[in-house]
């Protein structure tokens, strides 16, 4: 099977929440680099394996089904975020039916794979095809050598594959028809799309597994290939701030030679670069160009909670994994500044509760170790300026948050323009 296309990256990094310009010149290995990250990123994969290669046979096994049935690789393969649990629950309560639609979202329909391999699995049967919808140009045919516990949440399912095509299709009916003498069929259909995501992903798998580990294949799998499946989530705050965040000329990647000269919000490595983004980067430009700026002074500590240790939770973070507790706060020393003096976005927030004193303050990449706050007391008339605005047609979120640009003036102090929208979708 051939490998992804350019436009087939760019659809699978959208698919995963990261977007880049539809112009985009950035080379093909960097975008493949990207996709490798996003890959990662989505399994979690150095959080669970902390330390790879990993031999499967030092792993403890999963539980069967038949001695612990409410531990199923299946309901442990889910993976999901507040905002998915949020939209299904919304969904119920309308009296929708909450599963994705398959065949759109080639990430969406790996997440929906593995929950079908997983059931193979839990039925205890132990080999599958997945064939294209047509079944006209790629099986996939696994082989489930066993399952093992990373942790209670996370099972790694360690497989045999191969990929057939139609030029050597008889090799793989041959196999089918040896797995039938041992056990039932298991069919999944994928897109084509979603095959070379799979095969993406089980490469990739593949290097992380230990030298050590030589499962045992039959004659006819000599050219089958081992590795193994994690759970496939969507990608975590943080990790969507990393990974769209801008390398260098916002359009290539190249070294960045100066920024717009309108707005300071982009770079770019020459006019070349710059006159191909305009058409995508205008609306932004001219949002900014004329900009009431505020000088909005910040503490890193919520007042009346000096001291305190603390847990933050937004609408990326996973199900499995709610965060761990922070160190207890510290107002002495400042956030870091990983913008420098370029232009960045950021998110103001009113606490829960109406009418509280301060606003929540964080960027994509939550640079200030999670958030900051802009205190009412601090500045009484500013903050009633910057709510008034958050109250108005501008915002769009009911008056409880909105975006805007800002720049870090000095350690604790922020300018922020005031009266521009940002233009498109913001995804965090």
């Amino acid at each position: 099977m051939h490998d992804f296309t350019r436009e087939e990256i760019l659809s699978v990094l959208a698919g995963l929440g990261i977007e880049l310009p539809p112009a985009t010149k950035l080379p093909h290995e960097a975008l493949q680099k990207r996709l490798k990250q996003s890959l990662l990123a989505a399994q979690s994969f150095f959080n669970v394996l902390p330390a790879p290669p990993v031999d499967p046979k030092s792993l403890t096994e999963w539980p069967l089904p038949e001695h612990e049935p409410d531990n199923t690789v299946l309901e442990a393969i889910k993976r999901s975020n507040l905002a998915e649990i949020s939209a299904n629950i919304q969904a119920m309560r309308r009296g929708e039916h909450v599963a994705p639609e398959i065949f759109v979202n080639p990430v969406s329909d790996l997440r929906q794979t593995l929950m079908g391999i997983a059931s193979v699995w839990d039925k205890g049967l132990r080999w599958c095809v997945i064939n294209d919808l047509e079944s006209q140009v790629c099986t996939i045919s696994l082989r489930i050598l066993s399952i093992h516990a990373l942790n209670s949440q996370t099972p790694l399912i360690v497989v045999l594959y191969r990929a057939f095509t139609i030029a050597d299709a008889p090799a793989g009916v041959e196999w089918a028809q040896a797995q039938l003498q041992k056990s039932l069929a298991s069919t999944i259909k994928a897109t084509v799309l979603e095959q070379k995501l799979i095969l993406k992903l089980l490469g990739l798998n593949s290097k992380y597994l230990s030298h050590n580990y030589a499962p045992g294949k039959t004659p006819l799998e000599t050219d089958f290939t081992p590795s193994f499946f994690l759970p496939v989530g969507p990608l975590g705050f943080a990790d969507i701030g990393k990974l769209n965040a801008d390398t260098g000329c916002f359009l290539c990647g190249k070294k960045a030679a100066s920024r717009c000269s309108q707005c300071q919000s982009v770079s770019y490595c020459g006019p070349e670069c710059q006159h191909a983004d305009w058409p995508n980067h205008k609306h932004t430009c001219r949002s900014l160009k004329g900009g009431s700026w505020r000088t909005i002074p910040f503490t890193r500590v919520m007042p009346g909670h000096e001291g305190s240790y603390s847990a933050y939770l937004n609408r990326f973070h996973s199900a499995t994994n709610f965060g761990s507790v922070r160190d207890p706060a510290n107002d002495s020393i400042p956030p870091p500044n990983i913008h420098g003096d370029k232009v960045f976005l950021v998110k103001l927030q009113l606490g829960v509760s109406s009418g509280m004193p301060n606003m929540m303050i964080y960027d994509r990449q939550q640079s200030f170790n999670d958030s900051v706050f802009f205190v009412k007391d601090v500045n009484p008339q500013l903050f009633e300026e910057v709510q008034a605005e958050m109250s108005g047609p501008r915002s769009g979120y009911r008056g409880l948050k909105m975006y805007r640009f800002a720049k870090r003036l000095s350690d604790w102090e922020l300018s922020i323009c005031l009266d521009r929208k940002p233009q498109g979708e913001i995804k965090w």
